[in-house]
């Protein structure tokens, strides 16, 4: 092999590995990248609005015990109805996020207890 020869290979061969090792690297952060936005637009979005249907919840229970405490409160009753709105729209979102895995059952197991309590809720207001 002449000297011209592995002159042309000592400068191909690093070459070569560089551009092999460029495309891989692009090709893992397309990939991550791709994988961060399913996380974010729906394991990190379903956190997100399980979390405001907790808060909801709360702000409905508070609502519920001002009402008991002071029937006269306008208010609480305003409370309890935003409360009870946005628990509704966290929890839709939720339910089409959740649809087709394992998370989907719980929350159609989730809204029928949901409506229990609201029926229960509305004895309490009606009394």
């Amino acid at each position: 092999m002449s000297f011209r020869a592995r002159l042309l290979l000592c400068a191909v061969l690093p070459t070569t590995l560089f551009v092999i090792a460029l495309g891989v690297s692009l090709w893992g952060l397309a990939r991550t990248q791709s994988e961060f936005d399913r996380y974010i637009g729906t394991e990190q979005a379903t956190a997100n609005g399980l979390t405001e249907m907790y808060a909801q919840g709360l702000q409905m229970g508070q609502a519920l015990r001002n009402i008991v405490l002071d029937p006269a409160n306008k208010k609480a009753y305003d409370n309890f109805t935003a409360a009870e709105a946005a628990y509704r729209q966290a929890q839709s979102e939720v339910s089409k996020l959740a649809t087709g895995n394992d998370l989907g059952a719980v929350m159609r197991d989730l809204g029928r207890l949901r409506e229990l309590q609201a029926s229960q809720q509305e004895q309490i207001l009606r009394s």
